[in-house]
């Protein structure tokens, strides 16, 4: 049953990926420049995503503790199936606000409910091996699909930019379909509905769960860190595609440029699942961050292209040790039965981040250029690991 349940989580975790918004992830800024969006206009709409994100993480996190991991995250996968669509049919900076904001709602639900419901079925069924592995080994698959969907959306997109988005809506109800007939929560004990219960139930689990969470060393250490690193990869998120073609790379290849991002962010992810981390997550968080922060900055001022685009990989590679690091170090510190309430509560930071980051990257980025707000980013990421660790957040 573990290795059946552990299976059940890449597959989902896959498809998602492929068939879902991975699809437009070559296309996206494009997409929204062609509609008639300046640069600092392409981060305002994303800052509407990360501000929803913020607003309804803790709610949506709750809703999963009390109502169980597999409707938060059938809900999740079918509200981002309608953001897809609605961003496809959309040409106004108003539809893409509104298709952001089903997206951000979607993505809370899915926010800790998804590997919440992975570990806590695991250890039902006597699971005592390390995590950090299993993440590891989903994000590799996470990359892998993102990979094969970027390709196809940037060729659909050649056809219609806005094919990319229905293709991708359709998979995304492919996997609000598979998970609500596959996914099961045994261990699962259900609250009878009730919208007076549930709402004091969820009051009652936040405010528990961001106690906890202020109180604990450790979650502490993860709303910081992930705090620097979503506001610091915001430029590079949201600019490569433009980047990139102002070295004079075509838009069918930009699938290509972001498979090899794929593929650099899930060898870090199977290093990171290779490794035996021995308590020292927190060291490696920092180093990678380190290392991302150089690599970006070298990026940003290579004189050629085959420079800048081996550089930019690199950088990926780092990226993809923070996420199964993270994960691991912050489920073996948490308790069971707040674990994705908990989880949200960390989901907050990044939000928060996410939506300065986009702002100030953005207004960097419209007034100064691309490589300036590069190289601003890879700057953060350093003196941030360098502050943290000094002042005892890096240490046992």
């Amino acid at each position: 049953m573990q290795k059946k349940t552990i299976g059940q989580y890449y597959l989902l975790s896959f498809l998602a990926s492929a068939g879902g918004m991975e699809i437009i992830s070559a296309t996206y800024t494009t997409f929204l420049m062609k509609n008639g969006l300046n640069l600092f206009q392409v981060n305002l709409v994303n800052t509407v995503f990360f501000t929803t994100l913020f607003i309804c993480e803790i709610p949506t996190g709750v809703f999963a503790d009390v109502f169980g991991r597999k409707a938060s995250y059938v809900t999740s996968a079918a509200l981002l199936s309608l953001s897809m669509f609605v961003y496809g049919s959309s040409h106004t900076f108003g539809g893409f606000l509104l298709a952001e904001i089903i997206g951000a709602i979607g993505t809370t639900f899915k926010t800790g409910a998804f590997q919440a419901w992975l570990v806590d079925s695991l250890k039902n069924h006597g699971y005592e091996g390390a995590f950090n592995k299993i993440f590891g080994r989903a994000s590799l698959y996470n990359q892998i699909g993102g990979g094969i969907g970027a390709i196809a959306g940037a060729y659909l997109s050649i056809v219609n930019p806005a094919l990319p988005w229905f293709v991708g809506g359709i998979g995304m109800g492919v996997v609000t379909l598979l998970a609500f007939f596959t996914m099961r929560e045994e261990y699962f004990v259900r609250i009878p509905f009730s919208w007076s219960r549930g709402f004091r139930s969820m009051r009652e689990t936040a405010v528990s769960s961001i106690r906890y969470g202020a109180q604990d060393k450790a979650v502490r250490f993860i709303l910081i860190i992930t705090f620097i690193q979503i506001y610091s990869v915001q430029a590079l998120n949201m600019y490569w595609q433009p980047f990139f073609k102002n070295l004079q790379i075509k838009d069918e290849h930009l699938g290509f440029v972001f498979t090899g991002m794929m593929f650099f962010i899930a060898f870090g992810a199977f290093i990171a699942s290779r490794i035996n981390v021995d308590g020292k997550e927190r060291e490696i968080i920092l180093w990678s961050m380190v290392y991302v922060g150089v690599t970006v900055s070298l990026a940003a001022v290579s004189p050629t292209l085959s420079a800048a685009v081996l550089l930019f990989l690199l950088h990926e590679s780092g990226r993809g040790f923070w996420a199964p690091m993270s994960d691991s170090y912050l489920h073996q510190h948490i308790p069971s039965h707040e674990r994705a309430s908990i989880s949200s509560f960390c989901g907050m930071a990044p939000h928060i981040g996410g939506a300065i980051g986009l702002v100030i990257s953005g207004a960097i980025a419209q007034f100064f250029g691309i490589t300036v707000a590069w190289i601003v980013a890879g700057i953060v990421l350093i003196s941030g690991a360098y502050l943290v660790h000094r002042n005892g957040n890096g240490s046992h």
